[in-house]
């Protein structure tokens, strides 16, 4: 078994799944630095040029490593990896297995305009969403959508020849910004969906589908994200299943014909009470270490998965298992002082009860921290956000002062 992007956390409780089974695992990065590297249960260590970088190289790597056929199945386990490796599958699947959906199904999970329209399709509820084809459609968009809206790029990573971008979602309170906005997303993420903003609570629905079945759920829902408005989720529980995001789930799943893994995220619209279809993440999410926990061991399941071609049910877990990202967290709770990302018309938590919840260091387990593989958690507050964080911010002043 293979997996790919080692230096990403949610790669860590992959390999820890899997080599507590026995299966021999092998971990491939861009950094000698991996996290997934520090761990005892990773005795095959392999590098690749980053995907985010250059695409064609990290191709040609993947491929020279999968014609060794040192390995059975290849798991991506990032975006930037799993995308480039599912448009050019023809080249890899000759060599290892490749439990992954569709082509076409994961381009239209990573594309939020092309998984809003299905979602529509479905009749699965959905934030009110414009799709921009000219300015014209623009300036109507500006006029009948409710403030505080939403500017997301269709793609979270957009690849420019071989380099990748990121995109984060951008928040505009009138017309006038939502035009100025627009066009400066637009050039370099291609016609974004404009969105009205929801409030209230996330929720992520982590499932593994045999070509549309479903064979194993959990329900987890955010407390705490960075950025505030929504991102990374840093505090997470395990809940019940909401039988309308059940429904709603299933009925896009099927629409795909969906193969693997994939996380379905929600949000919970305390206006009407209805949960609103945010976007698809056809890959492992980064509270995967918590659905394990619950007792939903979701790598082991789709290597059985791969190997059997179905797998019996797994639709119980433990309701009420949290966990925390201790890096974080940090960052959310110094985002919350500072201010950071307070859009009016935003509902931003308020300061002394953020400290409250945040100095409730024994409320729940902390992400990578297991006391018989202790290192990897240790090398996140080495080498992890935190340290390059204060990294960058030391950098910027040292070329201001440089320039004074």
């Amino acid at each position: 078994m293979l997996i790919t992007d080692g230096d990403m956390k949610v790669s860590l409780p992959v390999l820890r799944s899997l080599a507590k089974k026995n299966i021999e695992t092998g971990v491939a990065a861009t950094d000698e630095k991996a996290i997934s590297f520090f761990s005892r249960y990773c005795k095959n260590r392999l590098l690749y040029p980053s995907p985010r970088e250059n695409r064609d190289l990290f191709l040609k790597a993947i491929r020279k490593i999968v014609e060794k056929k040192q390995f059975d199945f290849l798991f991506p386990v990032g975006e930037w990896t799993l995308v480039p490796i599912s448009e050019h599958r023809e080249e890899i699947i000759p060599h290892i297995k490749l439990p992954i959906a569709s082509r076409e199904a994961i381009k239209k999970t990573f594309d939020k305009s092309l998984s809003l329209k299905l979602a529509m399709d479905e009749d699965v509820p959905i934030p009110k969403s414009f799709f921009i084809n000219s300015f014209q459609d623009l300036q109507d968009a500006s006029k009948k959508v409710s403030y505080p809206a939403v500017i997301k790029s269709r793609w979270s990573w957009v690849w420019k020849g071989d380099k990748a971008s990121f995109s984060r979602p951008k928040y505009v309170n009138s017309p006038q910004e939502l035009l100025s906005a627009y066009e400066t997303v637009h050039d370099d993420f291609p016609f974004p969906v404009i969105q009205e903003y929801i409030p209230g609570v996330a929720y992520h629905v982590g499932v593994l589908c045999s070509h549309s079945r479903l064979r194993a759920v959990c329900c987890i829902k955010e407390y705490r994200a960075i950025p505030v408005s929504g991102g990374y989720a840093t505090f997470r529980e395990t809940v019940k299943l909401d039988n309308r995001m059940k429904e709603f789930a299933l009925r896009l799943l099927k629409a795909l014909d969906w193969h693997g893994v994939a996380e379905v995220e929600f949000k919970l619209d305390p206006r009407d009470s209805v949960p609103k279809f945010m976007e698809i993440n056809g890959r492992f999410w980064g509270s995967l270490e918590l659905a394990i926990a619950s007792g939903v061991d979701f790598p082991y399941l789709l290597y059985r998965l791969a190997i059997d071609g179905d797998v019996k049910p797994s639709l119980e877990y433990r309701i009420g298992v949290k966990r925390r990202w201790l890096e974080g967290e940090i960052i959310y709770i110094s985002n919350v002082l500072k201010n950071v990302d307070a859009y009016p018309g935003f509902e931003y938590p308020n300061k002394l009860h953020a400290v409250k919840e945040f100095l409730k260091v024994y409320d729940g387990a902390y992400d990578c921290l297991y006391w018989d593989d202790p290192l990897p958690f240790v090398s996140q507050l080495l080498w992890g956000p935190i340290p390059s964080i204060i990294s960058r911010r030391l950098l910027k002043k040292i070329q201001r002062h440089s320039k004074e």
